[in-house]
């Protein structure tokens, strides 16, 4: 199967990145437009100026996108066109795709929520509703997605769970000496630091990488210790690795029900301590391959319990692992099952 893939590819540590590279493990000839060599005329002001404006069209030179994408189309004649995050193309290119011989199967991947509680960024959804019914499959990442992009005349959708990068997150050959007690990933957004705060007050040991926190708490200020730049990549998979507890949380405003953390943290064997949701009560038994709570209260106490028991936090981690092993959890397999079906349903 030839597939054009096309995502902001930028940041080492990208999703898409990822993506990318389970496609080419299930042996697909890819190629590949990156959305971030796209640069629009304003450079590094278009963000802020996208944003101030509200018009999404300037954070990237869609023009140029959408005629390197006709042209790449025409030459390799793919029988699929992945788009992710397709918030910056005009419905003129989907237009021409529509009229290649053979056409191509036009995918949009986006696990964001245009419909969700950030209600500051709306603006940069704009364009992309105008064209979500030019797609013949959405991949999406809760069922209201499903519901909220029928409404706008899209027909054809699937929900995708990412699954265990096993490149960065994967158990270690050897044991390693558990530097952080617990430790959170991640930017402050929604009742984050207030989380946190409660579980310093309560004298728990966490350690905090990510963005934000000093711009939106004082956090840092007051626990210097306990706070550390954000981690990516290799960096982040060490954090994970030399951790006792990974405590999970998903994204409230976004109303996610798991986190790119529901399978990163297994991945590497490592005892994840999440969000109670519909999603993680699925995929994990609660108390034997990861452990669940809602509350703050209930996640001092759940902490309090690991910390006290590290070989039941090693045992869990390893069960939880071999679990994502065995049910196709991993990223490859996930995409295989995925490209599967659309083979069979779209006879590629």
């Amino acid at each position: 199967m030839k597939i054009v893939f096309v995502a902001n590819l930028k940041n080492s540590s990208a999703s898409g990145r990822q993506r990318l590279w389970a496609m080419q493990q299930c042996k697909q000839e890819v190629f590949v437009l990156d959305k971030s060599l796209y640069v629009p005329k304003l450079g590094r002001f278009s963000g802020p100026a996208a944003k101030i404006l509200k018009q999404p069209a300037l954070m990237h030179n869609r023009n140029a996108l959408g005629k390197e994408l006709i042209e790449l189309c025409e030459k390799v004649k793919p029988d699929v066109v992945w788009i992710e995050w397709a918030t910056d193309l005009q419905a003129a290119v989907l237009d021409q795709l529509h009229r290649l011989h053979p056409r191509p199967l036009l995918i949009s991947f986006q696990d964001d929520n245009p419909w969700g509680n950030r209600t500051g960024d709306k603006w940069m959804w704009k364009d992309y509703f105008k064209i979500v019914s030019l797609f013949d499959l959405h991949l999406v990442k809760r069922n209201s997605d499903i519901d909220n992009l029928a409404t706008l005349g899209a027909k054809h959708f699937s929900i995708w769970r990412h699954g265990v990068y096993s490149p960065l997150f994967h158990p270690l050959a050897k044991p390693v000496i558990k530097k952080y007690p617990v430790s959170f990933v991640g930017t402050c957004i929604d009742n984050r630091a207030e989380l946190i705060e409660c579980l310093l007050l309560n004298k728990i040991p966490v350690h905090v990488f990510g963005n934000r926190w000093n711009d939106r708490s004082n956090l840092p200020q007051r626990f210097p210790a306990n706070f550390h730049p954000a981690a990516e990549g290799e960096a982040y998979a060490r954090v994970i690795q030399q951790s006792q507890v990974c405590l999970g949380l998903v994204s409230h405003s976004n109303k996610d029900e798991w986190t790119m953390r529901t399978f990163e943290v297994p991945g590497c064997a490592g005892c994840l301590l999440i969000e109670r949701t519909a999603v993680h009560a699925e995929l994990f038994d609660d108390g034997k391959e990861a452990v669940f709570f809602s509350d703050p209260d209930e996640c001092v106490e759940k902490l309090k319990t690991l910390l006290a028991n590290p070989q039941t936090c090693g045992r869990m981690g390893n069960a939880a692992y071999q679990k994502c092993k065995q049910n196709g959890w991993m990223l490859e397999d996930q995409m295989q099952g995925l490209l599967n079906d659309l083979r069979f349903k779209y006879v590629l």
